[in-house]
C-alpha cells in the first residue's frame, strides 16, 4: 500500500508537522492533498502545491458541509488546540477543537467507503508523570485540559473504530521539533529558546532545568505517521513517536546558546502549577518492531536545521 494516486486530507496542514508531512508526501508520491486549517498556529507555512480550505474543525455545520462530497483515502488529523498552557488558559476552546472537532471529523467518515486510514495525532502528555511510557500501560491524565482531551480523543478513536468500523490509528507524539514552528506564548520550548538566543535575550527555564524531555525531529515524526498510515493496523492501535532518548532542559538551553554563539543568560523561574512531569522519555519498541520505525536524525543536526530556518524568519 502506498499514497500514490490517493486523496489525502491533512487537518492543521499549515502547522509545522503538517507542512513537513506535506513536503514529504509531495516529494515521494503522486497524490492529491487537501488542507484544512484555521491559522491558529500563528505562523502559517502556506503551500501552493495543495488545495486549501479555511475551516475551524470545531464548527460542526461547516465540517459536515465540506466533507459531504469530498471523500479522502487518508486523513492525517493534526489540527489541535495547542498546547498545555493554552488549554489551561482556554479550556473551552480546547474542548471545541480537540474533542468536538475530532468527533466532527469521525462522524463525517462513517459512510466514507473510500477511506483507507485516519491517523490521529495524540500526545505524550497522556502519560502524565509515569516512569514507564509504553503504549500498554493504563493512563488517566488530568494535569491539563490538553492532556485530558488528547486522551479523550484516543477513547473516541477506539469507539469509532470498534463500533463504526472506521480505520484509525493513534500516534503519541513526543516533543516534535524542527523547521516550520516559530516561537510564541503557547509554542514549544525549542523555537522559544532559539528565538531568545538569536536575539541575545535571557532564556527562562521554568523549574530546575534538570527536567527531561524526548525531543524528536519532525521528519522522524513524519516517517512514523506515514508508516502508520500504510500499515495493516486499523483498530485504533496506539504507537509512540519519540526517540527513546531524553535530554535535560538546561542542557538543551546551553546547546542552543553554543550553536548560535549567543550571549543569552539562563534564568530559572518558578515551575507552572500544572507542570508536574519531571522526566519524559518514550519507549519505541512497539513502533520499531511492528512498523519498522527508526528515528535516524541526530538531535544536534536537527537543532542546526531548526536554527537556520528560524534565522530566516526573524
Amino acid at each position: 500500500m502506498t499514497f500514490d494516486n490517493s486523496k489525502i486530507l491533512v487537518t492543521g496542514g499549515f502547522g509545522a508537522l503538517g507542512y513537513n508531512l506535506i513536503q514529504y508526501l509531495k516529494a515521494n508520491y503522486n497524490c492529491e492533498i487537501q488542507v484544512i486549517d484555521n491559522f491558529s498556529a500563528g505562523h502559517v507555512n502556506f503551500s501552493k502545491e495543495v488545495d486549501f480550505a479555511y475551516l475551524d474543525i470545531g464548527n460542526t455545520e461547516k465540517m459536515n458541509s465540506f466533507l459531504k462530497n469530498y471523500k479522502p483515502n487518508f486523513i492525517f488529523h493534526l489540527a489541535a488546540h495547542f498546547a498545555n498552557q493554552n488549554s489551561v488558559d482556554h479550556p473551552l476552546s480546547d474542548i471545541s477543537t480537540n474533542v468536538v472537532g475530532l468527533v466532527n471529523l469521525f462522524e463525517t467518515q462513517k459512510d466514507n467507503e473510500e477511506l483507507v486510514k485516519i491517523i490521529f495525532a495524540s500526545s505524550s502528555c497522556v502519560y502524565g508523570n509515569h516512569e514507564i511510557m509504553t503504549e500498554d500501560i493504563n493512563v488517566s491524565p488530568y494535569d491539563t485540559p490538553y492532556a485530558i482531551n488528547k486522551y479523550v480523543g484516543e477513547l473516541y478513536a477506539k469507539y469509532y473504530a470498534e463500533i463504526h468500523n472506521i480505520p484509525i490509528v493513534s500516534a503519541r507524539i513526543f516533543n516534535s521539533f524542527g523547521p516550520g514552528e516559530m516561537s510564541g506564548n503557547y509554542r514549544n520550548v525549542i523555537p522559544n529558546f532559539i528565538h531568545k538566543a538569536l536575539l541575545d535575550l535571557p532564556i527562562y527555564i521554568t523549574g530546575t532545568g534538570e527536567e527531561t524531555r524526548d525531543f524528536t525531529y519532525v521528519l522522524d515524526t513524519v516517517h512514523l505517521l506515514s508508516k502508520m498510515a500504510v500499515s495493516d493496523y486499523h483498530k485504533a492501535e496506539i504507537f509512540n513517536g519519540g526517540t527513546g532518548t531524553k535530554l535535560k532542559i538546561k542542557e538543551l538551553a546551553q546547546k542552543i546558546i553554543d550553536l548560535t554563539n549567543s550571549k543569552s543568560e539562563i534564568i530559572y523561574t518558578t515551575p507552572r502549577n500544572w507542570d508536574h512531569v519531571k522526566d519524559r522519555c518514550s519507549s519505541i519498541e512497539k513502533s520499531s518492531k511492528l512498523l519498522g520505525y527508526n528515528p535516524n536524525f541526530e538531535f544536534e543536526e536537527g537543532l542546526k536545521l531548526t536554527i537556520e530556518w528560524i534565522k530566516t524568519k526573524i
